[in-house]
């Protein structure tokens, strides 16, 4: 027969332990799990900076083979149309839609090594990593103009930012060619959210309210 005096479930000290140990691990695990989710969403920003690092090689590359206004020289690409993407549909071959956006904007780039005029200001473009959903409400310096919204949604975590923009080196100055180099950056999204401050000029970066991700940064001298 069942002993009636015999206890069932859990005693109030029993109970407190294991909240005391799930409350221990929880403060352990999840500031671990927020690293590790923020490693690969920067994991994935580093990939897509080499994807576009070897495809502005591959294009100077291609420019001075092909010869043409070049004369034989490797001459970085200027993404001319403004379209929203354009950069990515023609520079990567396969990309997620709903996690990436590229826009594209004139005369963002000081470029005072100019040989040509026309290259006193370069356009340039602006990769954005948006892993929670495509953002609306995009700005540029504090500017919506030549931004085309990927999304209407409002996430502001986790954004990511990689610069590109074709630059006259002093070198190509001294030669009499523009175009020579280019800056290539990447950025996490700080100060004012969904804004990219960051600036560029004479292969020098200004942050502004942007963290720059310093060890993937790749000026030409």
């Amino acid at each position: 027969m069942r002993n009636k005096g015999a206890q069932s479930g859990f005693t109030l000290i029993e109970l407190i332990a294991v909240m005391v140990i799930l409350g221990i691990l929880a403060a352990v695990i999840v500031p671990r799990i927020a690293t590790l989710t923020s490693g690969a969403y920067e994991s994935n920003v580093r990939s897509m900076f080499g994807v576009i690092k070897n495809e502005v090689n591959a294009q100077a590359l291609k420019a001075a083979m092909s010869g043409g206004s070049t004369g034989h020289l490797e001459t970085y690409p200027e993404i001319k149309d403004l379209t929203t993407n354009f950069a990515l549909d023609e520079w990567v071959e396969d990309y997620e839609t709903e996690y990436w956006s590229s826009f594209a904007r004139d005369n963002i780039y000081t470029n005072d090594n100019k040989v040509d005029n026309d290259h006193a200001l370069t356009s340039g473009v602006l990769f954005m990593y948006h892993p929670h959903g495509a953002s609306g409400g995009v700005l540029w310096g504090g500017d919506a103009a030549g931004i085309d919204d990927p999304g209407t949604a409002t996430s502001k975590e986790d954004i990511y930012w990689i610069f590109y923009a074709p630059i006259t080196t002093t070198g190509g100055n001294t030669a009499g060619r523009d175009l020579d180099g280019y800056i290539l950056a990447a950025f996490t999204d700080k100060g004012t959210m969904l804004d990219f401050e960051a600036t560029f000029a004479n292969g020098a970066v200004t942050e502004g309210a942007e963290a720059e991700i310093a060890d993937i940064q790749w000026i030409t001298p």
